[in-house]
């Protein structure tokens, strides 16, 4: 997680919307592991339908993971204090996947090596 005010670009891996019953998936990130693409799938569209929301998947530049939530304007059974708990439980819950994530862009994005 990055905790200081440095502006970060960010690109979604994918997301799903329980609004357009929808799920996308980057074709730029098809480099991914089969399984890794499968384990993000799940939880991308079980987290959407959860929370009653949009819910991302993405990395910042630096290869850090990020998820977040958006809802429509109008939709009052998203609940964003809920929607920040279970993101922040996802955070601590599922560090070695995102710093799996993270190694896989590090090396196959920006070039670095292990």
């Amino acid at each position: 997680m990055i905790t200081d005010d440095r502006s970060y670009e960010k690109s979604i891996i994918c997301a799903a919307s329980v609004y357009k019953q929808k799920y996308y998936f980057n074709p730029e990130f098809e480099g991914l592991p089969a399984e890794i693409k499968k384990e993000i799938r799940v939880k991308v569209i079980t987290l959407a339908e959860k929370l009653h929301c949009i819910f991302i998947m993405g990395f910042y530049d630096d290869g850090y993971v990020y998820f977040e939530t958006r809802a429509e304007e109008d939709d009052f059974f998203f609940d964003e204090v809920g929607a920040t708990l279970e993101v922040n439980r996802l955070e601590r819950e599922e560090r070695e996947l995102t710093e799996r994530l993270g190694v896989w862009y590090k090396v196959f994005r920006l070039g670095e090596g292990l």
